[in-house]
């Protein structure tokens, strides 16, 4: 498996975020995530949170060109590795194509594999559990804004 330089990485990771976006947009994902959850997402909103995300994995992407931050890495890795988990669990659970799995398959696993592989030894124990968290953290944030809007 070919593994990226950091700074590739942190180039691609807004890069493949948009093009998820993107695959979620024109799959229908919002009418997809209402329905699996009895939730009200619509388009207006699923935008709004997806420009926001946009902005901030690029802002802390960007960031990471000047302070050469692993942490940053391997939090984000880990916010595209398990939605790209989620994506693929979804799928094969409901029988559905989940709008974001091609993506999530084809670009978040791949990423966030070469993340850990190439990038989390460089952190120490704490640095490694906090990512991780942090990753987990804002993935779940996304989650529990979009099922509540």
């Amino acid at each position: 498996m070919k593994t990226f330089s950091p700074n590739q990485t942190a180039m691609l990771l807004p890069l493949s975020l948009l093009a998820h976006q993107l695959e979620e947009y024109f799959g229908k994902f919002p009418i997809w995530y209402s329905n699996l959850l009895d939730a009200q997402l619509s388009d207006q909103d699923f935008i709004m949170i997806n420009v926001i995300g946009l902005l901030l994995i690029s802002g802390f992407s960007l960031s990471y060109f000047f302070n050469k931050n692993n942490l940053i890495l391997v939090a984000l890795g880990t916010l595209i590795f398990v939605n790209g988990i989620i994506h693929l669990v979804l799928s094969i659970f409901t029988l559905s194509y989940s709008p974001g799995v091609i993506s999530g398959v084809i670009l978040f696993l791949p990423l966030g594999t070469s993340i850990y592989l190439r990038i989390l030894p460089k952190l120490e124990k704490k640095e490694k559990i906090a990512a991780i968290s942090i990753g987990l953290l804002l993935l779940f944030s996304v989650s529990m804004i979009a099922m509540n809007i």
